[in-house]
This record gives structure tokens, sequence and C-alpha cells, in this order.
């Protein structure tokens, strides 16, 4: 059964929602739906000039209140996802979402060819980065109406295939903690936990893992009405 969802411009308004990759594709494009729609996003990102470019396109389209978060997620520790929270607390009443989008490929290669730099530096950006935000930010969720926490997810989380190394493990690993989040949030709060596949999307990300499809068959980086859906519901 096909699915339609329509919204009202504004019923998302107010809403405190951390986007985290938000400078560029899918990210950018949730971020800037979710903006469209009343909600006062926080934009996470590593490029200041970026998050800086996207920033002023809300502002100047949109009656919100939008926020920049600058932070490399393969760097971050305990004591700095505590200064995000603080940042977050100090300026928002509370967070209504969590979307945890940031993610990098780090790069194709067999296992036996990985090497432990780069296969680090894939689960800290794509799997631990999203424990320590749930970890310190999930309180900052208690006086909200409809609390959200979104993972970005992929077809490799199902099913691992060949030379997808540490993204396609790091996927899988999200698709559990998000389970398990399910199961420990979800009975005892007013949190809901969802896994959110956008399919085969025009990214840079998309095209580096598939270098010989061609980009015009495949759907832009646009936010789908079931991620707003998913916020919604």
């Amino acid at each position: 059964m096909k699915l339609n969802f329509e919204f009202e411009e504004g019923f998302l308004d107010k809403k405190n929602i951390l986007v985290t990759g938000a400078s560029k594709g899918i990210g950018r494009e949730i971020a800037l739906g979710l903006s469209k729609f009343g909600a006062n996003v926080i934009l996470h990102g590593r490029r200041e000039d970026a998050l800086d470019e996207i920033y002023d396109e809300i502002i100047s389209q949109y009656k919100t209140d939008p926020m920049i978060i600058k932070c490399d997620l393969n760097l971050l520790d305990e004591d700095k996802s505590k200064e995000i929270a603080e940042v977050i607390s100090k300026n928002t009443p509370c967070l209504d979402g969590i979307i945890n989008n940031a993610a990098i490929l780090g790069k194709m290669s067999s296992i036996a060819d990985f090497d432990l730099d780069t296969w680090q530096k894939v689960l800290n950006t794509n799997l631990t980065s999203s424990f320590l935000l749930v970890k310190y930010l999930t309180p900052l969720m208690e006086n909200s109406e409809r609390p959200r926490i979104i993972f970005t997810s992929s077809g490799v989380a199902s099913k691992g295939k060949a030379f997808w190394g540490a993204y396609a493990i790091s996927k899988a690993a999200v698709k559990s903690l998000s389970e398990i989040l399910q199961e420990e949030l979800e009975p005892l709060s007013k949190i809901k936990v969802f896994n959110f596949d956008p399919g085969a999307t025009r990214t840079s990300m998309r095209a580096y893992a598939y270098p010989a499809e061609d980009p015009s068959s495949l759907k832009g980086s646009v936010i789908s009405s079931k991620l707003l859906f998913m916020v919604f519901l």
C-alpha cells in the first residue's frame, strides 16, 4: 500500500531538531525541509563555510531560529559531547529530535586491505558519535511532547556487501543500536526511535561508491514524506 503524506507548513513550529551532517547531501536537504515546516534546526557539520551557507539560506527563506554546531565527529569524545549538550541546553527549552545522519564511506576495499586509521575514522564518525550524542542529548528531550531519535540507514545495514568494509559494518551496528534503544527507551519514555533508509540517492558518497552509475537515474537528495512522518508521528 502506498501512503501519501500531506503536511501543513508550520506543523513543526518551534521544534528543536539536531541534524548531523547538515552541510551537504541528504543532511542538508533534511535541514532545509524541516526548516520549511517550522523547525529550529541545530546544524551540525565539520566545515564552517558550508554551515554558514545553509544557515544563511534558512534565515533568508524561513522564519525559524537555526543554530550551528561545528564538530568533527571522528574526534568526538565524552567531554565534547557534554559541551554540545550544554550549548543546546542553554539555547533551547528542550530538544525534540536527533537525526543521526552524518556518515563517511572511508574507502571501497577488501577487509584484508583495509587500513586501521580509515577503519577507526569510519567507525568513530558513523557509529561511536551516534552513541555519544544519544547518551548525552537524550536527557534534553525529557520535556518534549514528541521526542524522536532517527538514524539514517543503508541497504548494507541488513546484508553486508564485499568491499564496503567499515561503512557496511558501521551501518549494521547503527541498526542494532537503534533496535536496542527502541527496547530501552520506548517502554519508559515518550521517545520513539526510527531507522530511515533513503534508498539510492544522488550524493557525492554514492558517486564515489558507484563511479560508473548514471547520476541522472537517481533521485536527488530531497527530504522524504516518510522521514517527516517519523518526526510527526
